[in-house]
């Protein structure tokens, strides 16, 4: 199985903001920007070399909201690897003992699918394992 890092995931409190200031100091420019309603979260990609920053601004009162508020905005949330088969993955990481904090990979407009493993289990990092990229990874 292998496995690519797609991105960082960055909890902002305003994505606006935050994309302006990651455009005006290192001169990065957004791919893509979309509403995820399976995350209740506002996203917006930033190619940096052969990955992405994921800025993530919470549109409910929800664990990602709550995590926000306990960590202040600009904390890393989550790194995300994809991998070509996600049904396969996960089987293989159940039998390492690995939970999902989200259920079953699910579709997102991001990705075919995602989901999300429990921190307990991945060295206290909030793992995303994701499928068939809305934005392919770039190249350096």
């Amino acid at each position: 199985m292998e496995m690519k890092m797609h991105h960082v995931g960055i909890v902002v409190e305003d994505i606006d903001r935050a994309k302006e200031m990651y455009e005006k100091l290192f001169g990065f420019e957004m791919a893509g920007r979309y509403f995820v309603s399976e995350f209740n979260a506002d996203c917006a990609f930033i190619p940096v070399g052969n990955t992405y920053l994921e800025l993530v601004e919470p549109s409910a009162d929800d664990g990602l909201k709550k995590f926000l508020k306990e960590h202040g905005s600009g904390t890393l949330h989550h790194i995300c690897y994809i991998v070509d088969d996600i049904e396969e993955a996960w089987k293989v990481f159940q039998e390492k003992g690995v939970r999902s904090v989200t259920g079953d990979p699910q579709y997102t407009c991001t990705f075919e699918k995602a989901m999300f493993f429990h921190p307990k289990d991945t060295g206290n990092t909030l793992i995303e394992l994701v499928t068939r990229a809305t934005c392919p990874l770039p190249t350096d």
